[in-house]
């Protein structure tokens, strides 16, 4: 565990030396795209239309996929703690009233714990984290755990159900995708090994949900009933 968090503290000391104040707001932005309601949208707008019906339901499937994995079990089940607090023990004791507004008090004390244990278990790490690692405080510290990405996750989903339906808009998908993940990075939100992993699960999120809504349609077009006529 110790390389991982040796290369994760290399990539955000390669990131941070790029950071600027316009670059901050670029990635500010970059980084709202992947929120969860901005990409559900646009599939609900795709579904008002037959033409591009079946995408918009494709990039649904993907996304729904992709909360119940990666939000519902794959986050909890792993709960690793934010780069912004893993080792500075005073930033999330001073984050507490921050987790308590969000009724998550009891996640507080186990982030607290895990704090504690990552700086006995590390103590060389640590003292580098502390030293070379800086929120950017462009954004809010998260109150979630870590990994895998959801920005991340959710972005390649859509993505690969993008390109399942138009190659061209796809490729367009997938580098947006890519600059939502780094835009994590940069922000200070994740560490690189759970955006990695995010791109990753969101391209099998993404071939699930496109394969499941592909089946679903086929089935109501061999039935040729009222329901076909959507498509």
């Amino acid at each position: 565990m110790q390389s991982v968090y040796e290369l994760d503290l290399s990539v955000f000391s390669a990131v941070f030396s790029i950071a600027n104040k316009a670059l901050d707001v670029i990635m500010e932005v970059i980084t709202t795209l992947g929120d969860g309601w901005v990409m559900p949208a646009f599939a609900v707008i795709l579904l008002l239309f037959k033409k591009t019906r079946k995408a918009g339901m494709a990039m649904l499937g993907a996304l729904i996929v992709m909360v119940i994995l990666n939000n519902e079990i794959l986050k909890p089940l792993i709960a690793r703690v934010r780069p912004c607090f893993i080792f500075n023990l005073d930033a999330i004791l001073g984050y507490e009233s921050a987790f308590v507004d969000h009724g998550k008090a009891e996640e507080f004390a186990i982030i607290v714990e895990k704090v504690k244990a990552s700086i006995a278990q590390y103590p060389e790490i640590a003292a580098r984290w502390v030293k070379e690692y800086a929120f950017p405080g462009v954004v809010d510290m998260p109150t979630s755990w870590s990994f895998p990405s959801g920005h991340t996750s959710s972005s390649f989903a859509f993505a690969t159900a993008v390109f399942a339906n138009n190659k061209k808009w796809g490729i367009g998908a997938y580098v947006l995708a890519a600059l939502i993940g780094f835009s994590r990075i940069y922000l200070g939100v994740h560490y690189f090994t759970d955006v990695l992993a995010g791109a990753v699960l969101g391209i099998v999120y993404g071939a699930i949900g496109v394969l499941v809504i592909g089946a679903i349609i086929k089935l109501i077009k061999k039935k040729d009933n009222k329901l076909s006529k959507l498509f």
